[in-house]
């Protein structure tokens, strides 16, 4: 087993500062022993001289444009929530620790080729959702914790390597019992390795059972449950923005970590999807809801985002968007597919171009045609969506595809139909007589005819009245 560990010390103010400004200089707050001071800052604010442990007041003094936040644990294990989504796509079993991912992805790696690989991935895609982040490896959860706090690239995938990363590292580092270090202190011990040489009974005659199952757990000598982690059935992520966006193009950051959220949680369930729905918060006008419609099902971040970024300029903003969300509520089981040897590659740019204007003008704006099984030329087809519907080759060899809405009526000169001249008809008649059981029957003779200018055209005559009328033009 081995467990990789992502420790985010800086997530307190990273899910604060989606959409804002990276030049402000941000800081968040906490009450210790009856006075407000400063827990964590941006580089900004830390450029001023602002660093933990100030008073509030002091760092405002230091610069009066600080801007000064309350830490909120609840967005902060949101966050984690939503990171969990995300790295679903390495390990099935997640856990959690305080700002930390545990990742069991010692029966995964192979997926991945190997540890390297898989740590290469890892900062490639943290690096996307913008977070900062501490990355060790160790065989137990609680020693990959501890790692990644305290020596961020340690990896020790034995036993024996593990007690030599640990040997020095400070008790205070692991644990924050205040019995437990006070007792520690009286003893005048402070790494983990001074007391890992301490006889066991005499240990824990002195410090109680708590911080020997501690270190049995940190080695691996016990087991270390930790609560199952199971992703919903669903995927909703929502971040709110402090920072009012007004532009269109500004969206596309906080987008692109929804939807690599959303890619990571969806390769994890060997899943795609066709249909984002998005939701833009406002500080009084109603939320702004919208579709993005994909002709294939996908799981390609980078894909999505441009889609995205085509469908938004469509989107029309009342107000300055506060927060964001997006929710997919159905998806398909994917299938890697590799590239086919005869295919033709313009078929995937073909498929791009259409679902960029799809996302551009409009579901409703762009539409495919499918035949429908039916003798009447003005009921024989359907919209379809692009891409989807069925034809029929002799049809298209025998009709037109212009058909005029409604059609034409012809005058008649020689007891022949006459446009731009009188008209020559080819071959013989072809009847339609059908419909009787809707109430739009007809009964109709068509012909192939030709002007006097060499137009093709297609005309009938109605065996009821015996006019003559123009239905479609062919090429």
């Amino acid at each position: 087993m081995l467990w990789t560990a992502l420790y985010f010390p800086q997530l307190p103010i990273e899910i604060l500062t989606v959409g804002l400004d990276r030049e402000i200089a941000l800081a968040i707050s906490r009450s210790h022993r009856g006075r407000e001071t400063i827990s964590r800052c941006n580089a900004v604010a830390a450029a001023q001289g602002i660093c933990p442990g100030l008073p509030v007041q002091a760092a405002l003094a230091l610069h009066a444009g600080l801007r000064v936040l309350p830490r909120s644990e609840a967005d902060e294990a949101s966050a984690l929530q939503g990171l969990a989504l995300w790295a679903y796509q390495f390990s099935p079993r997640i856990a959690f620790e305080p700002l930390t991912l545990l990742l069991e992805t010692g029966a995964s790696r192979r997926l991945f080729g190997g540890l390297e690989p898989l740590s290469r991935l890892l900062d490639r895609e943290l690096d996307q959702l913008g977070h900062q982040y501490r990355r060790a490896v160790a065989p137990t959860p609680t020693a990959a914790g501890l790692l990644a706090r305290t020596r961020p690239g340690a990896t020790a995938q034995t036993p024996e390597s593990l007690r030599r990363q640990i040997n020095d590292i400070a008790l205070a580092q692991l644990t924050r019992n205040p019995e437990v270090r006070a007792l520690i202190d009286d003893i005048g011990l402070n790494s983990i390795g001074e007391c890992l040489t301490l006889p066991r009974a005499e240990l824990a005659r002195r410090t109680g059972p708590r911080l020997i199952l501690l270190f049995d757990r940190l080695l691996g000598s016990v087991p270390d449950p930790r609560p199952p982690w199971q992703p919903p059935d669903r995927f909703e992520q929502r971040l709110e923005l402090p920072g009012e966006i007004t532009h269109h193009t500004a969206l596309a950051f906080p987008a692109q970590r929804l939807i690599i959220t959303l890619c990571g949680y969806l390769l994890g369930r060997g899943a795609a999807t066709q249909h984002l729905t998005w939701r833009l918060e406002h500080r009084e006008a109603a939320a702004t809801e919208f579709r993005q419609g994909l002709l294939k099902p996908s799981r390609d971040a980078g894909h999505m985002l441009d889609i995205f970024r085509e469908r938004i300029e469509r989107v029309r903003l009342p107000e300055p968007v506060v927060a964001m969300g997006l929710t997919v509520t159905g998806w398909l089981h994917f299938e890697e597919q590799t590239a086919d040897l005869l295919r033709n590659p313009s078929d995937a740019e073909d498929g791009a171009f259409l679902e960029r204007l799809r996302n551009r003008l409009g579901d409703a704006r762009v539409q495919g045609l499918s035949t429908v099984p039916d003798y009447r030329p003005e009921r024989a087809w359907r919209w379809c969506g692009p891409g989807t519907g069925q034809g029929d080759d002799t049809d298209e060899r025998r009709h037109p595809l212009w058909l005029l809405d409604p059609p034409c009526p012809l005058g008649v000169r020689e007891q022949r139909p006459d446009y731009g001249g009188r008209l020559e008809l080819e071959h013989l008649p072809e009847r339609i007589e059908t419909g009787w059981w809707d109430g739009c029957d007809v009964a109709r003779d068509y012909f192939v005819a030709r002007n006097p200018a060499g137009e093709r055209l297609w005309v009938f005559r109605d065996r009821r009245s015996g006019g003559w009328y123009l239905h479609g033009l062919f090429d």
